[in-house]
């Protein structure tokens, strides 16, 4: 194997290990003890077998999660720390790769480092950590590392290129003109060598200028290819995301975590601008993990209890809902998902409805195909609607609806009150009544408390409040490290209650002893 020899237990005269200089349970020894655990094969099979030998991908994948997990995301701050931090120096085990070799290393295998975080949710299985009983989804946006004053349409690209090709002419005109100056002033036979510093920096501009042409015509074509309505030069993967009351180029992080120690058991980062259409992928990278991590959970001739998973409303959609009643979901996932329309209730109307006459208030009878109003009123079928993709039946009534006696408090349009009822009605109905049961607010409830808490720590604790790397694969990759980075963490604590090292919980085969978490 062409990798420089790595062994960062070697005993010195004093003291007998750097490690010696770090308490017993510092989070440091933790993640040398689960990197040592953790599969990586695949990185070492990028390592060439020609030129000079490599550093040692548990090295650098140990600078590097020990980093995330202390708010040193840059490698040039890991390489000042492999000279003076302790904790660095030990990982290291002494050796100080340059940051252009961290960075690279960082750069070049995302995806092997996205597949460890799996590696270290085994050890948190082991340890007992999770029980993937009852898994929460939430999401965050993240601003990108762009400029909002970077993102153009494609008219103003247009703009932008027809300028900037204006300003190169007539800087080659000023250029020209100054040239034909310079000749009869020191001769036409000088070479210009007597104002180098000058000529160099008008080459330099002016092939700026024809590369910001060229990256605006790209960008053209890109836009034009992608159908988006605006894109961003620095990180054209970014979309313009509502984060409250403002609007940034990022992108949305989704985490799915279990309730027991806040593990997160899945995550990734979408440019969607909404978080309904990303549910179905969250889940799916949910069972994916789970069944990695616990493989008979789902394969015993028993069926086993469904994972309870809770979510906020922007996870709803009546096509999720459905989605979820299939048969390879419904034994495996129990959802719980308010719609829109109850988030509405809680304060999101422009005009709020009279309690009275909310559409729940509203009876559909399958026999004669109407639907009966507060009023006794039948409110008959008149059209079929499809908004965002989705079928409706529509209900109305304007004869009855204008004499009654409401007309104003439960509708003021000219045409009546409308109804509007979704081919997915039924699965609606359904979340409804079971969020509705004491059972189902208390499930939803846990959301609050394992979900939201660990975006917290990100942003709060850890400083991770935007990602560093551009375009969403290598943002994927970023923000993979930065939860495997988190649940070591976790790891860290978890053992320190208990009072014990990972690696005797790895090695020993009755497991960890009981824990009283009354």
């Amino acid at each position: 194997m062409n990798v420089k020899e790595y062994d960062n237990h070697q005993a010195l005269i004093f003291p007998a290990s750097v490690g010696d200089y770090l308490s017993n349970d510092h989070l440091a020894h933790v993640v040398d003890e689960a990197v040592e655990e953790i599969n990586l094969s695949a990185f070492y099979r990028k390592i060439s077998s020609v030129g000079n030998p490599a550093y040692h991908p548990a090295l650098m994948v140990k600078i590097w999660f020990y980093g995330y997990a202390t708010r040193t995301y840059s490698s040039r701050k890991i390489e000042e720390r492999l000279n003076t931090d302790v904790a660095f120096i030990y990982l290291s085990g002494m050796q100080k790769p340059d940051f252009r070799t961290i960075s690279d290393f960082r750069k070049n295998n995302l995806n092997e480092l996205r597949n460890s975080f799996v590696d270290i949710l085994q050890i948190c299985h082991r340890l007992g950590m999770i029980q993937l009983g009852n898994i929460s989804i939430d999401s965050k946006v993240m601003k990108a590392s762009a400029s909002a004053d970077r993102t153009y349409t494609e008219k103003e690209l247009i703009e932008e290129q027809e300028e900037l090709e204006k300003a190169i002419q007539k800087y080659l005109e000023k250029a020209n003109q100054t040239d034909e100056e310079d000749d009869l002033k020191y001769g036409s036979d000088k070479r210009g060598n007597e104002l180098p510093e000058n000529i160099c920096d008008k080459e330099q501009r002016l092939k700026r200028m024809k590369e910001v042409v060229e990256q605006l015509k790209q960008a053209r074509q890109k836009i034009k290819e992608s159908g988006k309505e605006k894109i961003n030069l620095t990180d054209e993967s970014a979309q313009f995301q509502k984060d409250k009351s403002r609007k940034i180029p990022g992108y949305r992080a989704h985490i799915a975590v279990d309730f027991k120690e806040q593990v997160i058991v899945a995550n990734d980062v979408t440019n969607k601008q909404n978080d309904s259409t990303y549910l179905m992928t969250m889940i799916d990278k949910v069972l994916e993990n789970v069944n990695r991590v616990e493989p008979e959970k789902f394969s015993k001739s028993e069926p086993e209890e469904p994972i309870r998973i809770p979510t906020d409303a922007g996870y709803s959609s009546s096509k999720n809902l459905a989605k979820l009643e299939e048969e390879g979901y419904r034994s495996k996932v129990d959802a719980y998902i308010p719609d829109a329309s109850e988030r509405n209730k809680r304060g999101t109307r422009r005009r709020k409805i009279d309690p009275r006459f909310d559409k729940s208030k509203f009876i559909y009878n399958r026999d004669d195909d109407s639907v009966l109003c507060p009023e006794g009123k039948k409110l008959h079928h008149i059209a079929k609607s499809i908004q965002r993709e989705v079928l409706y039946d529509v209900y109305g009534n304007t004869t009855e609806c204008k004499k009654c006696q409401h007309y104003g408090i439960c509708t003021r349009s000219e045409r009546g009150r409308y109804i509007l009822i979704s081919e997915y009605q039924s699965f609606i109905d359904k979340m409804r009544k079971k969020l509705s049961t004491e059972e189902g607010k208390k499930i939803y409830g846990t959301r609050k408390i394992t979900a939201e808490p660990v975006f917290g720590n990100l942003s709060q604790n850890l400083g991770f409040r935007e990602f560093l790397l551009r375009k969403l694969e290598k943002v994927k990759g970023e923000f993979s490290l930065m939860c495997s980075a988190h649940n070591l963490l976790k790891i860290s604590g978890y053992l320190r209650k208990i009072g014990i090292s990972l690696g005797e919980v790895l090695n020993s085969s009755r497991g960890i002893p009981a824990m009283n978490t009354s």
